[in-house]
């Protein structure tokens, strides 16, 4: 062996310098087996981690579209990788949860999916259906008409027959526990079809699908940051500022057509920097999006959370 040459210790391969130029391993000394070395190494993580990381919140919060523009362009040294700092969202998301979100009850999806009632039968034996109707039936008796309020009639009915048969309790009781961490993992299929829609909307721009892929990344990332993190806390302020007989009038569908107008927002001006959109095309293929995306989280993915969660539940 030539002065000067180290052979790596993890792939075998001959190389000169302080790193094999085939696999990257660095060739460590006495020094790096120092006590002032480890903790220099930790120091050197949390000082890129921080960097990186609020780079990226910055580039995401006071320019949307530019992290996905510079990472398409290469510029990518000083920002947290795309997929990377959703994914550290995601379980964020999962190790505290402001919100309930995506997360929906067992008995949520007895009341508003046809597919779940349907399957539930099969496993239980009791007709779900049948129970439903019923259950609209006493609804209509009492005049029930306020939204909220036929949503929580239903739900405290269809919780009482849950508990009133043995095998739909123990379905319950499956499917709620592993649902709430499925269905924050699951959230990375939004990526991939978020980016269809967005390749379908710029057609004309002719980009690579990985660059529309990012991007989905980019407005995905917002989408948790707003909806499952700033949202709750803003939620709460309001809850306390102001008196119950305002807070009350305050109904999930508010709140949710509140979080789609900010997404939509920060979409129209990711399109403007990173598609070069004019403003009008920019905020007509911001509303086509969160339509688009209002139907991928509330059917498609509703819809393969329930189906993959009551398969390992029961």
């Amino acid at each position: 062996m030539n002065e000067g040459t180290n052979s790596c210790k993890n792939c075998g391969n001959r190389f000169q310098g302080n790193y094999c130029n085939r696999c990257g391993e660095k060739v460590y000394t006495d020094h790096d087996k120092s006590i002032l070395r480890f903790f220099e190494d930790a120091l050197h993580f949390v000082t890129h981690f921080e960097g990186t990381f609020f780079n990226t919140l910055r580039a995401i919060f006071s320019q949307p579209g530019r992290l996905s523009s510079d990472y398409c362009d290469g510029l990518r040294k000083k920002y947290f990788k795309p997929l990377p700092f959703f994914m550290l969202l995601v379980v964020l998301y999962l190790i505290f949860p402001l919100f309930t979100g995506l997360n929906m009850p067992f008995s949520y999806y007895l009341q508003k999916n046809s597919y779940a009632a349907k399957v539930t039968t099969a496993k239980s034996g009791i007709n779900i259906d049948s129970a439903l109707s019923v259950i609209y039936q006493s609804e209509e008796q009492q005049n029930i008409v306020n939204e909220q309020e036929v949503f929580v009639y239903q739900t405290k009915a269809m919780n009482t027959l849950i508990e009133s048969d043995e095998k739909l309790l123990a379905i319950e009781h499956n499917f709620n526990k592993k649902s709430e961490k499925i269905s924050k993992i699951l959230l990375i299929i939004l990526l991939p079809l978020t980016a269809l829609v967005l390749w379908l909307l710029s057609l004309r721009k002719r980009r690579y699908f990985f660059d529309h892929l990012v991007l989905a990344t980019e407005l995905n990332s917002f989408y948790l940051l707003f909806s499952f993190f700033i949202l709750p806390l803003l939620l709460t302020l309001f809850y306390k500022l102001f008196p119950a007989s305002i807070t009350k009038s305050v109904g999930e569908a508010a709140v949710g057509i509140f979080a789609y107008l900010v997404v939509a927002s920060f979409a129209a001006k990711a399109f403007r920097l990173f598609y070069r959109d004019r403003w009008w095309w920019a905020v007509l293929k911001s509303l086509l999006l969160v339509i688009a995306h209002y139907f991928i989280v509330q059917v498609i993915y509703k819809f393969i959370l329930f189906a993959i969660t009551f398969h390992y539940s029961t």
